[in-house]
């Protein structure tokens, strides 16, 4: 819809605009088993300067081009296994009822309250209250997940800064 549309009340349709107007949204990607991964590429990385230096390589000597092969391997393997999480804004309706649903299923806890509307933002896939917690609780790497989604919903949730009026 352009901004001429708007100039015309008498064809100017309301409702259409609203209806295309879109909830903000973001994608996060989780990796799990960050510690693994970690261990693995530091690992490598000690070997890196010693290659460098190493002019009188062995056959069983990795090169630098190889050790940096096989860092890259490993990011593309990490990259293979994140799940891309789409957060959308909710509107009020939707945090409400995902808040009355916490607390007929019996959640109390203000941080478990928390989890089940974080799980109401996530659109793509869906997850539950449950298990959000049970991913929070896991260990620091789902923790940090958690985090990672929280941070998202919070900014969609905000809202884009919308301008009162065009600059001119």
């Amino acid at each position: 819809m352009s901004t001429n549309d708007l100039a015309s009340p008498d064809t100017f349709d309301v409702d259409a605009w609203i209806d295309a107007v879109q909830r903000p949204q973001q994608t996060v990607l989780l990796y799990p088993a960050e510690a693994d991964y970690l261990a693995k590429v530091a690992a490598i990385e000690a070997q890196i300067p010693a290659a460098e230096k190493d002019t009188d390589r062995g056959v069983n000597d990795p090169s630098p081009e190889a050790l940096y092969a096989q860092l890259q391997e490993l990011k593309a393997a990490r990259e293979a296994g994140a799940l891309a999480v789409t957060v959308r804004q909710l509107s009020d309706e939707e945090a409400f009822r995902a808040a009355v649903e916490a607390r007929e299923a019996g959640v109390t806890d203000p941080v478990d309250l928390m989890m089940w509307g974080l799980a109401a933002t996530c659109v793509e896939p869906k997850f539950t209250g449950p298990q959000l917690c049970r991913l929070r609780d896991r260990d620091r790497s789902g923790y940090a997940m958690v985090t990672q989604l929280l941070k998202a919903s919070n900014e969609v949730m905000a809202g884009p800064q919308v301008p009162s009026s065009p600059e001119r």
